[in-house]
């Protein structure tokens, strides 16, 4: 019988490979918003990790608001929007 590993997907923000059922599935709609996955084009996944530094005021906030101005190519307040997302999934 043959051993089937669960599907691993890297972090946009750290880049460390976790198992996708462990990590938040996002996505930049087309009015530049972050919003989270509506199974409908492309998406991008944020660790657990680094979702805790969205809370936290240090350099890794900065980093991983650079990353998410970078994928939704827009200067906008993510954190903001991700706090609302997490809000709302959790």
């Amino acid at each position: 019988m043959a051993y089937l590993e669960k599907p691993s997907r890297m972090c946009i923000v750290c880049r460390s490979r976790n198992a996708q059922d462990k990590m938040l599935r996002l996505q930049c709609n087309g009015n530049k918003k972050l919003v989270s996955y509506t199974h409908y084009g492309r998406s991008f996944y944020i660790c657990n990790t680094c979702i805790e530094y969205a809370f936290e005021e240090n350099k890794n906030r900065k980093k991983l608001e650079q990353t998410l101005c970078r994928v939704c190519k827009n200067k906008d307040d993510y954190i903001f929007q991700l706090k609302e997302i997490l809000t709302h999934v959790r």
